[in-house]
């Protein structure tokens, strides 16, 4: 016997082990940011990132109009936070003054979530639609080590932490 069981291709995508990042956004007015599951690195050298990014999200509107993005990459005990930028919209609040996040602010002005395990400075070199999502990639001009914390993952629609 396989183990395999049948599956919708939707429901069979949860199967996959998603890192959980923050994306961040300095449009020179305002700081957004938003949770993402989907975010990957692409390549070594040089050393690009690709983030799946919906363009409802208002973060999608303030990325259009900048040439860097950041990528924080949360760890076990950044769970509230993950929930709450992925739930709340920018259009409506400013999610670091309600969360009382005093961003890290790396280079290009990009704001970075303290505690994150790893955070990263891109610059967009382009994008691809995809379905109903964009892939943006961006090649990394600066990262950061954060704390020695395990990272949090996504996985069957859970947090999981390994």
């Amino acid at each position: 016997m396989s183990g395999f069981k049948p599956l919708s291709p939707g429901s069979a995508l949860g199967h996959i082990s998603h890192p959980v990042a923050i994306i961040t956004v300095n449009d020179g007015k305002n700081f957004n940011g938003m949770t993402a599951a989907w975010v990957t690195q692409i390549s070594i050298k040089p050393p690009i990132m690709c983030v799946s990014i919906s363009p409802k999200r208002h973060t999608w509107a303030m990325l259009e109009n900048v040439e860097y993005f950041g990528v924080s990459m949360l760890g076990k005990d950044q769970e509230e936070e993950s929930n709450f930028f992925g739930s709340k919209s920018g259009r409506k609040m400013d999610k670091f003054k309600h969360m009382a996040i005093e961003p890290f602010m790396a280079a290009h002005g990009v704001p970075l979530i303290p505690g994150s395990v790893a955070g990263f400075v891109c610059r967009k070199t382009h994008q691809v639609e995809q379905g109903d999502h964009y892939a943006l990639f961006g090649e990394v001009v600066e990262a950061w080590k954060g704390t020695d914390n395990v990272p949090l993952n996504f996985f069957r629609s859970k947090y999981r932490t390994w």
